[in-house]
């Protein structure tokens, strides 16, 4: 039985302040918004632990919850539905958690709609687009994979929460779907960046696009098997890159996406953060209690701390 607010305000609580229910009453730093897994690393599971590490209080609000990842011989999920959404960001705000919210963070939405939601519920705060550093980690697929939900999702984010987003953090192929620029297009640097900067808005303060690879990155031999961060910003352009890691596990954008956010609510500028956040997954990917991936043997450079190149 799933009841509203003002019917379990009758159910024996009297004028009881909730507050006092609460084993942790610290308000709310970061509104995470992405999937929940029963069992698995992705989404909300992989960035709340960040969060928590950070010292953080995150509350983790998911448009869709699986049993496992796809991957697995048998998985059931269930999206939830754009009421349901609007009325947990409701519920929060009246609740008082969100009284000293420092950023709003939204990975996977499970429906394009989910998108005009989150855009409608945060005017309705404040009557302005953003009150809060709004950073959005557009969850849309890989180029390896090809699309992780329905593809007018990505229509969707160009619509209602690129123009409210503070930061934004794709993959290539997501900044192509953003961008609205053929993936095969984004093969040189120039044309990467170019396509970022079709992004930038007022409010957008800077973009991350990861995971850019051999000539993506550049044409020089030396970059050859190395893999990296794109940042700009309205001034700036700046590539960090590293060693491709022999493995690619899923959920590595949401903790990547987290602990920039974590890096950057403790004071790192945003190049620190960026290079904390990339040498942080890095070595999440490169845990020993991890299995390497089928034929593929993990290779000890691969974890060195990312640099200017």
């Amino acid at each position: 039985m799933i009841m509203s607010m003002d019917q379990a305000h009758c159910v024996g609580a009297g004028n009881l302040d909730a507050r006092y229910l609460e084993l942790d009453p610290r308000p709310v730093d970061v509104l995470a918004i992405g999937s929940q897994l029963a069992y698995g690393s992705v989404g909300l599971n992989a960035a709340v632990p960040v969060y928590e590490a950070a010292g953080l209080r995150c509350a983790a609000v998911p448009t869709t919850i699986l049993s496992v990842l796809p991957h697995y011989p048998s998985m059931h999920r269930a999206d939830l539905s754009t009421d349901w959404l609007w009325e947990v960001l409701h519920d929060l705000d009246l609740s008082g958690a969100l009284r000293r919210l420092r950023t709003i963070s939204v990975g996977y939405l499970a429906l394009p709609e989910h998108a005009a939601v989150i855009a409608e519920w945060s005017r309705s705060r404040t009557g302005s687009p953003v009150d809060s550093p709004f950073v959005l980690d557009p969850t849309l697929g890989d180029v390896d994979l090809g699309f992780y939900n329905d593809p007018n999702v990505a229509a969707a984010l160009r619509r209602w929460l690129l123009p409210m987003a503070t930061g934004l953090t794709p993959n290539l192929f997501e900044l192509a779907l953003l961008s609205e620029c053929p993936l095969s297009s984004l093969t040189r640097l120039e044309d990467v960046t170019a396509a970022a900067r079709s992004l930038m808005t007022p409010q957008m303060q800077w973009i991350a696009v990861t995971g850019l690879r051999r000539t993506t990155v550049g044409n020089d031999s030396s970059r050859v098997g190395r893999i990296g961060e794109l940042i700009i910003t309205h001034d700036t352009t700046r590539i960090l890159s590293r060693p491709v890691v022999p493995a690619a596990p899923a959920g590595v954008g949401d903790t990547f996406t987290a602990s920039l956010i974590s890096r950057l609510l403790s004071g790192h500028d945003l190049s620190q953060a960026v290079d904390a956040a990339a040498e942080y997954t890095a070595h999440q990917i490169c845990r020993e209690d991890r299995p390497t991936d089928s034929g593929v043997s993990r290779v000890e450079t691969s974890c060195r701390r990312w640099t200017d190149t």
